[in-house]
């Protein structure tokens, strides 16, 4: 099969791969909970149902995708949201699956 010219593969990965950043439950959990501020690796390790290795796990994964800063504070460090982005994707996803729900008469999504 002949390459189209208007499908460039090495920027199609690169749309998957950054994509795939929101293709996990724990990083959609982390954003949602530092779209209300900054927080420390320990607030969010006790904020979610999951260890502290795969909280760091998933905030290397965020972070790696330019979708967030950390700064050291002593023996903290603080994560923040650099992306708005993030929010306008969250909404997009949200709106289709809210409408989806509102027709089965089911829970609302929010992120």
């Amino acid at each position: 099969m002949a390459s189209h010219p208007d499908f460039d593969s090495k920027a199609l990965e690169k749309i998957a791969s950054f994509f795939k950043v929101f293709a996990e439950p724990t990083r959609l959990a982390i954003l949602q909970m530092l779209r209300k501020g900054p927080s420390s690796v320990n607030n969010i390790v006790n904020a979610l149902p999951t260890s502290q290795a795969n909280v760091s796990k998933q905030l290397k994964t965020l972070y790696d995708a330019d979708l967030l800063d950390r700064e050291q504070h002593g023996n903290q460090v603080i994560y923040t949201i650099n992306e708005p982005l993030v929010f306008e994707l969250c909404e997009i996803a949200c709106d289709k699956l809210n409408r989806q729900a509102r027709v089965n008469g089911e829970v609302i999504y929010e992120i």
